[in-house]
């Protein structure tokens, strides 16, 4: 496990919500969902501070940018996730950061610290698929996905997709 980073006592209340925690069982990407969060606080930390932007917003909407995000679609996930985070307390900079993270699919960003949370979020992505692909040289992704797919109530009721063209082939 990493040595927590300098974000993390900002963000320790949010870690310990049974929402964030479940996310280590949640596929995003082909990997677990808190990996892609915590890369995306990472990376919003660092953002934050050549952006001269308010650390605090940025990481804070960093960990919870799609939280629940499979109930939406890309363009409307982040709207989700805004209002589990309302729900919780976090501050309108927060939220309007987290529906603005998926643009120019989504709304436009209007803020210093949205518009971390739009570059933090796609640099995140690119870690993910460098660890997926790395992943497939030692075995780990493919293991990984399968814990996955068994692990996540969401997942479990889907079928796999190479499942969903093998059987539109046979029609």
């Amino acid at each position: 496990m990493r040595t927590p980073g300098p974000w993390h006592a900002l963000i320790a209340d949010l870690l310990a919500h049974p929402a964030v925690g479940e996310t280590a069982d949640h596929m995003h990407h082909g990997i677990p969902k808190a990996d892609h969060l915590l890369r995306s606080v990472r990376y919003a930390w660092h953002i934050a501070g050549w952006l001269r932007a308010d650390r605090v917003v940025c990481v804070r909407a960093a960990l919870v940018h799609d939280i629940d995000s499979r109930l939406g679609t890309l363009r409307t996930h982040g709207a989700i996730a805004a209002r589990w985070a309302a729900a919780r307390g976090e501050s309108p900079a927060v939220c309007h950061a987290i529906t603005s993270h998926m643009y120019p699919l989504g709304p436009a960003p209007r803020t210093r610290e949205a518009w971390v949370l739009v570059l933090a979020d796609k640099a995140a992505t690119l870690g993910d698929a460098r660890q997926f692909v790395a992943g497939l040289f030692d075995g780990t992704s493919l293991a990984t996905r399968r814990r996955l797919r068994a692990s996540d109530p969401w997942l479990a009721t889907r079928p796999a997709r190479w499942h969903l063209r093998l059987r539109r082939r046979t029609r």
